[in-house]
C-alpha cells in the first residue's frame, strides 16, 4: 500500500438504545402515538367504544346462555341475578370470573378493529411479554398481592364481630371440601384470564387511549382508576381497595412499560382473596378479604357487588389491604428502577430509534 493512500475506517455502528437507557423514548401510556394514523382523535375513542360494545354483546350472550342452561337443572334458582357473588358458591365464582374473562377478547377486538393497530404495543414497550422482567420481579409482585390479602384477613379477625358467628346472616356459609376444591379450581383456571382481560382493557386500551392526548402519565392513570369503579359496589369497604388496586396496577404498567406485572398483581389478589374468603366464610377473616374479592372483580359482575354481614371487618380489611398495596407498589417502583438503572420517576420506555410497528391493513 502506498504511503499517500488514504486509509479509511468504517463509521462505528451506533449501539441500539435499550428501553432502560433511552431517556428520549416513548413511555407505555403513549404507545398509541407510534404511528400518526393511530393517534388521530377518532382512533382511541373507537378502540374504547369497540372494546365496551364487544364486551356487552359477549356478556349478554353468556348471561342468556347461563339462564337457559340453569333452567334445565333441577333445584337451581335462575332468578336474575342468578348469582349473589358468594365466594363459597362455585356457580357464583365461576360465572363472575367468566364475565370478567370476556374483557380479554373484547379488548383484543377493540385494539384490532377499533384502533386498527396491532396488539403488541398494548402488551408492552417491546411489543411482547418480557420474560426477564417476570423472572426478576414477578416474585416480588406475587408477594405484594399475597401480603395485601393476608393482612386483610388478619385485620378482619381482629375487628370482626364474634356475635355474627352462627347468626342468621352467616348460617349456611360454611363450605364443604368438595365445594371448596371446585371453587379453587374455577378461580385458578379463570382468575388469570380475568386478570389479563381487565389489565388489557383498563391499563392497556383505556390508559393508552387517554395517553394519546395527555403526555403526563398522572392524569391518564387517575382517570383510568376512576373509570374502573363504574358498575362496582360503591360502599367504602369496596371503594378503597378497588381504587388502590387499580392505582397500583396503573402505576406499575407505566413504570415497568407493560402489563406483565399488573397482570400478576391482579391475578394474585383475585385468586388468593377468593380462596381466603371461601375458606374463612362466616368469620372475620372471610369478611376482611370479601372486600378484596369485590375490589378485584370485573365491574358489573355479581362478585363486584359482593356484600358481607360484618361491615366493620370488611371495611378494616379493605383499608389494610389498600394501604399494603400502595406501600408495596412504592417498593416495587424502587425495585424496577434499580433493576433497569432508572431514576425513580423515569419509566421503562420504548427506544425512539426502535422500528415502528407495521400498520394493520383495513
Amino acid at each position: 500500500m502506498s504511503e499517500d493512500a488514504e486509509v479509511t475506517t468504517p463509521d462505528p455502528v451506533p449501539a441500539e438504545r435499550s428501553p432502560v437507557t433511552d431517556r428520549t423514548g416513548i413511555p407505555y401510556h403513549r404507545l398509541a402515538t407510534l404511528r400518526p394514523e393511530w393517534a388521530s382523535w377518532s382512533k382511541p375513542l373507537l378502540a374504547v367504544l369497540a372494546t365496551f360494545i364487544a364486551y356487552v354483546v359477549m356478556a349478554s350472550v353468556l348471561l342468556v346462555g347461563s339462564v337457559l342452561a340453569l333452567a334445565l337443572l333441577p333445584r337451581v334458582n335462575i332468578a336474575l341475578g342468578i348469582t349473589s357473588g358468594a365466594p363459597t358458591s362455585p356457580l357464583d365464582v365461576g360465572l363472575a370470573l367468566a364475565m370478567g374473562a370476556l374483557w380479554l377478547p373484547a379488548a383484543m377486538i377493540g385494539v384490532r378493529f377499533g384502533g386498527w393497530r396491532p396488539l403488541g404495543p398494548t402488551w408492552s414497550v417491546t411489543t411482547r411479554p418480557r420474560r426477564d422482567l417476570i423472572r426478576h420481579l414477578g416474585v416480588w409482585v406475587v408477594v405484594a398481592g399475597l401480603a395485601a390479602v393476608a393482612l386483610a384477613a388478619v385485620v378482619g379477625v381482629i375487628t370482626g364481630s364474634p356475635e355474627l358467628a352462627g347468626s342468621p346472616a352467616t348460617e349456611g356459609s360454611s363450605i364443604g371440601a368438595g365445594q371448596l376444591i371446585l371453587v379453587l379450581a374455577v378461580a385458578l383456571v379463570l382468575g388469570p384470564v380475568q386478570a389479563a382481560g381487565l389489565e388489557l382493557t383498563f391499563r392497556g386500551v383505556l390508559l393508552q387511549a387517554l395517553g394519546t392526548g395527555l403526555r403526563s402519565p398522572l392524569p391518564p392513570i387517575l382517570l383510568m382508576t376512576a373509570v374502573t369503579l363504574i358498575g362496582r359496589e360503591l360502599t367504602v369497604a369496596v371503594l378503597i381497595p378497588a381504587l388502590a388496586l387499580a392505582l397500583s396496577a396503573g402505576v406499575l404498567a407505566w413504570k415497568s412499560g407493560g402489563l406483565e406485572l399488573p397482570v400478576m398483581l391482579t391475578t394474585t389478589v383475585t385468586i388468593s382473596s377468593i380462596a381466603s374468603a371461601a375458606l374463612a366464610s362466616g368469620t372475620g377473616a372471610g369478611a376482611g378479604t370479601a372486600a378484596l374479592v369485590a375490589a378485584s372483580a370485573a365491574p358489573g359482575t355479581s362478585a363486584a357487588g359482593l356484600t358481607v354481614a360484618d361491615g366493620t371487618a370488611a371495611l378494616a380489611g379493605g383499608i389494610a389491604a389498600a394501604l399494603t398495596l400502595l406501600v408495596l407498589t412504592a417498593v416495587l417502583i424502587t425495585l424496577i428502577s434499580r433493576h433497569f438503572g432508572l431514576a425513580l420517576l423515569q419509566p421503562v420506555a420504548r427506544p425512539a430509534t426502535a422500528p415502528t410497528p407495521e400498520a394493520v391493513p383495513h
